[in-house]
């Protein structure tokens, strides 16, 4: 009972396109198209919302998020907390399906043995890869290879090919290792 009623708080303290969903005694809240520092940003923020209930927390992203919620839909219990959002709730599932087969056709750059060197990061602008959280991670024969969390649009790759006069190719990675080269780069170009 304490759960379905902080389920209620959290779903009036996310987006209507965000989803609240309830199967026994666990809680998911999916956020999609929301980056991974976004996802930390909600946490923190309905972090107060679950004083009264003993928990723990998980954030999952891309295919781990979408293997979870298709073992849910395969339970019986799963319950939409806002009924009105309900038939919303099965076209964010299928966007989500999409957007987990779109990841998976990516290129999965598992770690890098180096940080980009200095004349790799300088083909590439800081500040849209701190927007759009990507990286160069290789160039060759007027092709940029950007580590990605999650799939660019067309209209950003485009921008970006205008920008560096190089066509673009995508990879795949953990928000980690992109969170550890921008550092890197920061700390370079302070250098």
């Amino acid at each position: 009972m304490a759960l379905r009623r902080a389920a209620q708080r959290i779903r009036c303290n996310v987006r209507r396109s965000d989803l609240v969903l309830l199967l026994d005694t666990s809680c998911a809240i999916v956020l999609p198209a929301t980056p991974l520092i976004g996802a930390q940003a909600v946490a923190k923020r309905i972090y107060t919302l679950l004083a009264d209930i003993e928990y723990e927390l998980q954030i999952l992203s891309g295919s781990a998020a979408w293997t979870l919620l298709q073992h849910w839909q395969t339970e019986q219990a799963l319950i939409v907390v806002n009924k009105a959002v309900e038939v919303e709730a099965v076209s964010t599932l299928q966007s989500m399906a999409q957007l987990s087969q779109d990841l998976d056709t990516l290129p999965y750059l598992a770690f890098l043995a180096n940080y980009p060197s200095h004349r790799l990061l300088n083909l590439f602008p800081y500040d849209l890869a701190l927007r759009y959280r990507c990286v160069p991670v290789g160039a060759d024969r007027g092709v940029l290879t950007l580590a990605t969390c999650q799939r660019l649009n067309q209209e950003v790759v485009l921008h970006f090919q205008e920008v560096t006069q190089r066509d673009i190719f995508q990879v795949r990675c953990e928000a980690g290792i992109i969170e550890d080269v921008l550092c890197y780069w920061q700390n370079a170009t302070v250098l």
